[in-house]
């Protein structure tokens, strides 16, 4: 699996993988009666048999072949991390490292993730870095284990700049969830790649970072100014998925500003096709039912003359 991710990551550097690095190396169909541990319990018992069997009797493959007969969590699970806890931090980050390197098949290498989330080190950045690369099915660990090591924002942005789908999500929450400063310029013009999963992590974003300043400045970057409007677009459509553009206390503001920005930018299909959904949203066409703000009438007629003129994108 490791070995996999590192030949993609040479022949696609610094973008997403195509497909999130799927299928996998020794791929395999899913049994539908297949058992999903879903709250870790199953894999807490692998490791505390493993561990609990002398050192001389430990079976790396043996453990792989337990690991493949059901579906292991993709998730960080409390009845994991004690089991985990429960062990040698030197041993238990052996086999971690082993199984994330070594294994060629999924299920192992997700324990091997799940071990790393608890007692990685800034030496397995690296590593953990390289299989998240894999990010829907990684994602979720990659961030969790990141987060809680050294340099861990420009560790995650490293990550997130080179993922899509799910794993972009986990790893754009974490980075909000940390509140560092330094996140802040990335956080208004990267996280939204116009993905409809946006939607899940578009209002932590919008709460995170400073938009509603960002964007009432006269001269903003059109990387910052295409950003919100896709950050708008995805709050749109947040209901039932995160918060929407009725929970965002500054989305008054900001669709003001953001209009007055593509008034001086010149047309493009992104731009069209938010201006025509926040003209939607505006009128109670969209999902959501229209604000009740002072400034309502005004902003329908706004990006109604965009909507018009640009021809709705």
């Amino acid at each position: 699996m490791y070995e996999h991710a590192v030949a993609l990551a040479r022949r696609y550097p610094d973008v997403p993988l195509p497909g999130n690095g799927e299928p996998f190396p020794n791929d395999r169909a899913r049994d539908a009666d297949e058992t999903y541990d879903s709250d870790g319990t199953l894999t807490a018992g692998l490791i505390d048999g493993f561990f609990s069997t002398p050192v001389k009797h430990r079976d790396i493959a043996g453990l792989c072949r337990q690991a493949n007969g059901f579906r292991l969590p993709l998730h960080r699970k409390l009845a994991i991390a004690a089991a985990i806890g429960r062990t040698d931090p030197d041993r238990a980050r052996e086999l971690g490292r082993h199984l994330t390197r070594r294994s060629s098949d999924e299920n192992p290498t997700v324990l091997g993730m799940a071990i790393l989330t608890e007692v990685g080190t800034e030496e397995d950045v690296s590593l953990i870095q390289t299989i998240g690369l894999l990010s829907n099915t990684f994602g979720s660990l990659a961030a969790e284990a990141l987060v809680r090591l050294p340099h861990a924002t420009a560790n995650l942005i490293w990550l997130a700049d080179r993922a899509a789908g799910w794993g972009r999500v986990y790893l754009v929450e974490a980075i909000c969830r940390l509140g560092d400063p330094a996140a802040e310029r990335w956080l208004l013009s990267k996280p939204c790649d116009g993905n409809h999963l946006n939607s899940y992590f578009a209002h932590q974003v919008a709460c995170a970072a400073p938009v509603h300043e960002a964007i009432a400045v006269a001269e903003v970057d059109e990387e910052v100014v295409d950003h919100t409007g896709r950050l708008l677009v995805a709050l749109v459509w947040g209901t039932g998925m995160g918060g929407t553009l009725l929970d965002y206390v500054h989305a008054e503001q900001v669709l003001a500003d953001y209009f007055s920005h593509l008034c001086r930018l010149d047309p493009s299909r992104s731009r069209n096709y938010a201006a025509q959904t926040l003209c939607e949203f505006l009128n109670g066409e969209a999902y959501l039912q229209p604000p009740e703000w002072e400034s309502l009438d005004s902003l329908r007629i706004a990006y109604r003359s965009l909507v018009t003129v640009g021809g709705g994108g």
